[in-house]
């Protein structure tokens, strides 16, 4: 069984074809919204960053969103192996007790933070000379920025009809907000290289706004509250950067003419908005991905997982008042990755990986 499904915009594609890919070949990486499906590629990620990556030295950009965020966050930390397993650890050992409210999500999140997130390893982000870590959030408007429920319900709601009519009618509704380090304020993501329709704020990272900035990115709205006027950024309440940039197209956010960007996917295509996600006809095309590698785990990998699926969000309720379940299927979930990472390496660094990558579809 080959466990990796690897596929490769038109310019990427050629570059692999006739030279193989090298990790000097990489210009950013690309994590994106998902939750506990980041599970599933757990091990590809160390194995990049821990094994693959260092055997180059060129800056490399870091962007991500919600569990995107979370993980980059750990990967440009010191010690990138040590820290995602930490993270991962961290993400399994949620538990819930009766009924799963916004208060207890804010709680598990903020120990899954604190787990990995230390005032050590958020200088060692900070200072970084070769990861330029980003993480995108959203600046709400009108009822979404409000902290009551059904506002908020009345809000997504509106926000979806929206979205029927094309991505850039939500642009009153949203403001995207990139937090940077300060060493990334020249490269591909730097300000004025959005390429969308959005209002988009830049925003420095500090030692007193990271965490906050990192836990605006995954506070999914009605199940977590909002983050408000975080040091450095304009006032406001702050959300889930998945609601913009759920699986984050890299032309959207920056400009990446030199170099590739690797995406590390637990899916073979980018859904580019939340909304997206319920419209199977909304992929984004292959046209837009010229420069971007997407590698995930084959269907055939899937399939032996546990359940023959990718952990979700939704095994909180499916696997209610039974976490110890739960934690099992994650566990062996995030434990079997290992073996995509193994993969990877062995297709890398053997030149096999020409004979295998794919263009991406459409």
């Amino acid at each position: 069984m080959q466990p990796l499904t690897l596929y490769a915009g038109e310019r990427a594609y050629a570059h692999i074809r006739s030279s193989g890919l090298a990790a000097q070949d990489i210009a950013a990486v690309f994590g994106a919204s998902g939750a506990a499906k980041w599970l599933t590629i757990y091990g590809l990620d160390k194995a990049v960053f821990s094994q693959w990556l260092p055997d180059s030295g060129q800056p490399i950009d870091l962007f991500g969103t919600s569990v995107g965020a979370f993980k980059l966050a750990a990967a440009a930390q010191s010690d990138p192996a040590a820290a995602l397993s930490v993270l991962a650890q961290a993400y399994i050992d949620q538990r819930y007790a009766g009924k799963i409210t916004a208060e207890q999500v804010n709680r598990e999140t903020r120990k899954i933070l604190d787990a990995f997130l230390t005032p050590q390893s958020i200088e060692q982000i900070l200072v970084n000379p070769r990861y330029h870590y980003h993480c995108g959030s959203v600046r709400c408007r009108g009822l979404l920025a409000s902290e009551n429920a059904t506002a908020q319900k009345l809000a997504m709601v509106k926000a979806l009809l929206l979205s029927l009519a094309g991505r850039s009618t939500l642009n009153r509704t949203f403001e995207r907000a990139i937090f940077f380090t300060a060493n990334s304020t020249t490269g591909s993501l730097g300000e004025g290289n959005c390429n969308d329709s959005f209002t988009t704020h830049h925003v420095q990272l500090t030692a007193q706004n990271f965490s906050a900035a990192v836990l605006s990115s995954g506070s999914i709205p009605v199940i977590m509250p909002g983050i408000a006027d975080i040091e450095g950024a304009p006032s406001g309440v702050y959300r889930d950067g998945g609601l913009i940039d759920y699986h984050a197209v890299p032309d959207n956010v920056g400009r990446f003419d030199q170099g590739l960007v690797l995406y590390p996917h637990f899916y073979t295509y980018l859904k580019e908005g939340w909304f997206d996600k319920f419209m199977p006809w909304r992929r984004v095309p292959a046209a837009r991905l010229q420069n971007t590698i997407i590698i995930g785990p084959s269907e055939q990998y899937v399939r032996s997982l546990p359940g023959g699926e990718i952990p979700d969000r939704q095994d909180f309720i499916r696997f209610k008042d039974n976490d110890e379940q739960r934690i099992r299927r994650w566990s062996i979930a995030r434990d079997m990755s290992e073996s995509l990472g193994e993969a990877f390496l062995t297709l890398v660094r053997s030149g096999d990986i020409a004979s295998v990558i794919e263009p991406i579809p459409g």
